[in-house]
């Protein structure tokens, strides 16, 4: 089952054309859209496209622009980013293993956790601005334990765990003017997450139950993480 309420009617229904689209069958559905949809912890407002193949940009742009009027568009080798009906959608070649692919859940081909945790870790290792990265690993922790994350990173990136789980807990360089919305009923205070984080890094074996109840309720406008 798909948390179809972390997203908007109209980025589900584009979604769903995106991956009908022949076009795009070598390109999975990745990021914090993907993990939303799974643990329906967070709301989401754009779509990250990911293939391990070369693509042709050019070609690929121009038929995103005729049948999905895509607009605001940057081209470069191997990457797209754009917007089509006002959501950012953004395809890009990300030329490393795939640890796992998920099974295909309401025509949506998703990647695993564990890609999705590795990935997580390397966006905090190599800028650690977004907040919404941070709250994802929070919430990635409640499914397994770090270590299981610093594993697949270390098979993903060939990075250095040691590295990367100091990175979780930097909190400094998180820029303020990033906010989650969160869903209703799930863990929002940010010094929580904080202190999940460090007894993560600290014992990487531990594991943790959920914050809250799995249960999705949302309101009008989800609330976000107080800092």
């Amino acid at each position: 089952m798909l948390y179809k309420e972390t997203v908007t009617k109209d980025m589900w229904e584009l979604l769903q054309r995106l991956m009908k689209d022949k076009m795009l069958k070598d390109f999975i559905l990745v990021g914090g859209t993907a993990l939303a949809l799974k643990l329906g912890h967070r709301l989401s407002v754009d779509i990250d496209l990911f293939t391990t193949r070369d693509f042709d940009s050019s070609a690929l742009i121009h038929h995103l622009q005729k049948e999905y009027e895509a607009t605001n568009e940057i081209v470069f080798e191997n990457t797209i980013m754009t917007y089509i009906n006002d959501i950012k959608v953004d395809l890009l070649a990300h030329k490393y293993p795939v640890i796992a692919m998920d099974k295909i859940s309401e025509n949506i081909r998703m990647i695993s956790n564990d890609d999705i945790g590795a990935m997580k870790l390397h966006a905090i290792f190599q800028s650690g601005e977004r907040l919404k990265d941070f709250v994802d690993m929070y919430f990635l922790l409640e499914e397994k334990p770090l270590q299981s994350y610093l594993n697949s990173y270390q098979i993903k990136y060939n990075g250095n765990p040691y590295l990367s789980a100091r990175s979780l807990i930097y909190f400094d360089g998180i820029r303020k003017e990033y906010d989650v919305s969160m869903v209703h009923g799930k863990e929002h205070k940010w010094k929580r997450m904080q202190e999940r984080l460090k007894k993560a890094v600290l014992n990487p074996n531990l594991k943790f139950g959920n914050s809250a109840e799995k249960k999705v309720v949302l309101k009008n406008k989800g609330k976000g993480v107080r800092r």
